[in-house]
C-alpha cells in the first residue's frame, strides 16, 4: 500500500474495505471524517465565518479503475442498495434521499470541472461509513468528499485542497440543498487538535488550536435531520431569506451587497435592523415592490429553483439578526480559544444555540432538551450542531468530565428512549481527509 502524504497506513480497516472492492489490478481508498461546528450556524452560505472540528468518525470509499465509464456502487451497510450508471452524457439524480446521489454529485462536479484536461474514468466504488446518518455531523459530505478523492485517484488527479473544498462544495448542490463550503472545507482541512477558522467568498482557513482541557461530548436528539429529504425545503428556505433580506438591505442601505458578509459595518446594520426590515413575515405578493424587481426578477434573482417549506411567506429580521450576531460569536470563540477561556467559549456556544432557536428557528423541542440537560450536568457550554431541525448537540465539557457528562445523559436522556449508547460520544479534533493507493 502506497499511503498519500506520506503517512503509514495502519488503518485495517482501509485494508478490509478494498479486499472486499470488485474489479481486479490497484484499489485506492479514501477517508474523509465527520465534522463538528462549534459555532457559526447558517453563517457559510452569507459569506461569514465557521468554527468547526473534524471528528474520528469518517466515510471510507474504496475504488477500482474499471476498462468503461461504467460506476458501480455499494455499500457494506445492506441497508443501502447497489447502485450503478453511466459516466456518459446527461448524469440525472436518483430519487431525492437516494444515498448514491451522493456520488453523482462528485462525479458530475468533477466531470465537469476536469473535462478540458482529464476524462473521469469507470469505477466499482465500495463504501463504509460510521458517521451516525442525519446526525448534522455532515455524514453526506463526508461521502462526497471521500467519493471526490477515490474518483480523483483513480483518475491519477491531484487538485489543492482549497480548490477543492470549493468545487465539492458547489457539486453537492446537485442533491438540492443550497448549503455552504463549511463542510468540504472542514473535511478537507482539519489539522488533528485543532479548530478550523474558516472564511469564504474566497475560501480561507487557518488552524486555531483547542486547548487541552476542552472536552466535547456530541448526543443526538433521536430526531434525524435529512437534508436530502424532509428538512431539504426547511434548509432552502433559511438561504432565500437570507438572500431576499440581503437585497432589500442593499436597496435601503445603497451598499452593493451579494451576501450578508459583504456589508463592511455590522455593528451598525445590526444596530439598525428595526428600521431596515420589518419585523413580521414578509408574504411572497409583496417582494416585487419591497425589492423594486419585476415578479419574474425576483423569481429568477432571488428565490430560485429550490425547494423551499413555505415559499409563501419569508422572515427576514430575525434571520438577519442572528447570521450577523453569530458572525460576531465566531470571532469571539476564537479568542477565547486562544486565550483558554473555557468558560468564556461555553457562553458563546450557549447564546448561539438560544440564538438558533428563537431567531433562525432550526431547533427543536428534543434539541433544546439535550442541551438543557448537557448543561444542567456539568457542560460549560450546549448547542445544535449542524444545520439544525434535529440531529445533534455538541456540548463543552473540562476534559476529565467528559464520562460523568455522558453518564448523566444516558440516565436522563436515552435510558427513556431505548438506550441508544452509540449515539452518544466523545470526540477530539482530528486531521483531515486521506487517500491510500494499494498495490
Amino acid at each position: 500500500m502506497l499511503p498519500a502524504q506520506g503517512r503509514a497506513v495502519t488503518d485495517p480497516r482501509l485494508h478490509a474495505l478494498a479486499l472486499s472492492t470488485p474489479g481486479d489490478g490497484p484499489a485506492v481508498v479514501a477517508q474523509a471524517p465527520a465534522r463538528v461546528n462549534l459555532i457559526g450556524e447558517h453563517t457559510d452560505y452569507n459569506g461569514l465565518p465557521v468554527l468547526p472540528i473534524a471528528i474520528d468518525r469518517d466515510v471510507l470509499v474504496a475504488a477500482r479503475r474499471r476498462p468503461d465509464d461504467a460506476v458501480e456502487l455499494s455499500n457494506v451497510d445492506p441497508a443501502f442498495e447497489p447502485r450503478h450508471y453511466s459516466l456518459r452524457g446527461e448524469i440525472p439524480p436518483f430519487p431525492p434521499g437516494d444515498w448514491a446521489n451522493y456520488h453523482k454529485a462528485a462525479a458530475v462536479g468533477l466531470r465537469d470541472a476536469l473535462a478540458r484536461e482529464h476524462a473521469l474514468p469507470g469505477g466499482s466504488f465500495r463504501v463504509h461509513g460510521t458517521i451516525p446518518i442525519a446526525a448534522g455531523l455532515s455524514s453526506s459530505s463526508a461521502l462526497v468528499v471521500a467519493c471526490g478523492l477515490a474518483h480523483l485517484a483513480l483518475a491519477d488527479v491531484e487538485l489543492p485542497r482549497l480548490e477543492l473544498a470549493e468545487l465539492l462544495a458547489d457539486a453537492e448542490r446537485y442533491v438540492g440543498t443550497l448549503g455552504g463550503g463549511m463542510d468540504q472545507a472542514t473535511t478537507l482541512l482539519a489539522r488533528a487538535g485543532h479548530a478550523l477558522h474558516i472564511d469564504f467568498f474566497p475560501l480561507r482557513a487557518r488552524p486555531v488550536p483547542v486547548p487541552t482541557a476542552a472536552g466535547f461530548v456530541v448526543a443526538h436528539s433521536l430526531e434525524p435531520a435529512e437534508k436530502s429529504g424532509r428538512v431539504r425545503g426547511l434548509y432552502n428556505q433559511r438561504v432565500v431569506e437570507c438572500r431576499l433580506a440581503c437585497a432589500l438591505l442593499a436597496r435601503r442601505t445603497g451598499v452593493a451587497a451579494t451576501r450578508l458578509g459583504d456589508f463592511p459595518d455590522r455593528v451598525a446594520l445590526l444596530a439598525d435592523l428595526a428600521r431596515l426590515l420589518p419585523e413580521t413575515e414578509v408574504p411572497a405578493s409583496a417582494l416585487p415592490e419591497l425589492l423594486g424587481l419585476t415578479p419574474d426578477e425576483v423569481r429568477v434573482r432571488v428565490l430560485g429553483e429550490a425547494t423551499l417549506a413555505a415559499p409563501g411567506r419569508f422572515a427576514l429580521q430575525r434571520r438577519v439578526r442572528h447570521v450577523l450576531g453569530e458572525a460576531d460569536r465566531v470571532a469571539a470563540a476564537e479568542q477565547a480559544l486562544q486565550r483558554g477561556d473555557l468558560a468564556a467559549l461555553g457562553d458563546l456556544m450557549n447564546a448561539s444555540h438560544r440564538s438558533c432557536a428563537e431567531d433562525y428557528d432550526v431547533s427543536t423541542s428534543a434539541l433544546d432538551h439535550l442541551a438543557a440537560l448537557a448543561r444542567a450536568h456539568g457542560a460549560l457550554g450546549g448547542r445544535l450542531t449542524g444545520a439544525g431541525f434535529g440531529g445533534a448537540i455538541v456540548a463543552l465539557v473540562e476534559r476529565d468530565r467528559v464520562a460523568a457528562l455522558i453518564a448523566a445523559l444516558d440516565r436522563h436522556f436515552y435510558a427513556a428512549r431505548g438506550g441508544r449508547s452509540d449515539l452518544r460520544l466523545p470526540v477530539e479534533p482530528r486531521g483531515g481527509a486521506t487517500v491510500a493507493r494499494m498495490e
